[in-house]
């Protein structure tokens, strides 16, 4: 209840000097705006709305009230405002922050005659609480943020090895094995991402992929001399090693692993003896015809990687994802799921993965940068304002025609 609108209508406030009456009636409005406030729970604008007497005789005392952001009493409504937008109703009026809330306001009417300090000790005392649950939530938002990183730079490691692998199999002037395609973009691409992601805990290591990768396009290329076939028997060995080495680390076993190392032991004896690979039977074709459409399935994946990694913004909801920062509270509202609101509380190095929670850093979900993109459009996830909520209110009011005030 605005309980200003009804103070106006008091004959000693319609004999106060015209001053007064204005401050008043501009007090109203302001709590008028903070009532009709969507971000803020009905709940918090009932405790926030028994400030109105208090901060009125605070903006009778002090009229800069409606001039400056410091104004203790202003400051406080403020910051009580934005605060209340985090809580949860169903979390209760047992939740710290209600409790908090409720008793700092009941503080101010039970402490607060004739001087505005108490607005700061108690503004000083709730910005304290603020950054205590703030320092708690941050702390059991690490684990999950560190983990999004790690796979973050995986990702980022793998985009990389995309691009060099592509690059070195658009360079070959011979047609590659076709059963090495499907190998060298995809596990071999993570064997070199993995060492990538790990190069400060194991310097070379991916420079050592990289030139595993090279000595494997060229073992499996006809060698029509001598002494190509010499260098393919010496290197063998080493090369085996090194590509036992980076599947063990990568954990790629079993069947698949195992019809991979027999084809590329039969390619090598075939280069090594100048023996044509059998080339009859039904068997024999149909392996081969399979072999070339996995190369070529595993080419097109290659190249659909490479343009989702390349393709561009759409849109201003791109754009409204791209300039997010930390703090900021949502209400989110997914096909199927009750509506909650949500913060967002970390950001990856690479604006990659956002990473919201709950006020206490509890119930975390990621999403990508597009998927926000994608929620903002299809009004899944609105933002919501908190700005200084009594500049707000000034502000609306101050561009309202003169004959509507």
């Amino acid at each position: 209840t605005n309980v200003l609108r009804q103070l106006r209508e008091r004959e000693e406030i319609q004999r106060a000097p015209e001053l007064d009456r204005g401050t008043v009636d501009v007090l109203a409005e302001v709590f008028d705006y903070v009532f009709a406030d969507q971000a803020i729970p009905v709940q918090m604008k009932m405790v926030i709305g028994r400030l109105q007497i208090p901060v009125l005789k605070a903006a009778m005392m002090d009229r800069d009230f409606f001039l400056s952001g410091d104004h203790p009493a202003r400051k406080l409504v403020d910051t009580l405002a934005t605060a209340s937008v985090a809580w949860a109703p169903e979390k209760g009026e047992d939740d710290p922050l209600y409790v908090r809330i409720e008793t700092t306001v009941q503080r101010v009417l039970s402490e607060f005659e004739d001087d505005l300090t108490v607005f700061r000790e108690l503004l000083a005392e709730f910005m304290e609480f603020l950054f205590e649950t703030e320092q708690q939530a941050e702390e059991r938002i690490q684990p999950a943020a560190r983990q999004e990183q790690d796979r973050e730079a995986l990702v980022q490691a793998q985009a990389q090895a995309d691009e060099v692998i592509h690059a070195k199999l658009k360079a070959l002037t011979e047609p590659l094995a076709p059963f090495l395609t499907p190998f060298l973009s995809h596990q071999w691409r993570d064997v070199i991402a993995h060492a990538d992601v790990r190069e400060h805990e194991a310097p070379g290591g991916r420079a050592a992929a990289l030139q595993t990768m090279d000595q494997l396009i060229w073992s499996v290329q006809p060698k029509t001399s001598a002494e190509d076939r010499r260098q393919l028997v010496q290197v063998l060995p080493e090369l085996v090693r090194q590509i036992n080495a980076g599947l063990d680390a990568l954990g790629w076993d079993g069947t698949p692993r195992a019809k991979f190392t027999r084809r590329m032991i039969a390619t090598h004896m075939q280069a090594i003896r100048m023996k044509a690979p059998e080339a009859d039977g039904v068997d024999t074709r149909n392996a081969a015809l399979e072999e070339q459409d996995a190369s070529a399935q595993a080419m097109q994946a290659l190249d659909q990687r490479r343009a989702r990694k390349l393709a561009g913004h759409e849109d201003a909801y791109d754009q409204m994802a791209q300039e997010m920062s930390r703090g900021l509270w949502f209400e989110m509202q997914e096909p199927g799921q009750p509506a909650h609101r949500c913060r967002l509380s970390w950001i990856s190095p690479m604006r990659t993965r956002f990473l919201f929670t709950n006020r206490e850093g509890y119930d975390a979900f990621v999403r990508s940068e597009r998927e926000v993109a994608s929620m903002l459009r299809r009004g899944h996830l609105q933002a919501l304002e908190q700005a200084p909520i009594v500049a707000r209110a000034l502000d609306q009011l101050m561009a309202e025609p003169a004959d509507a005030l």
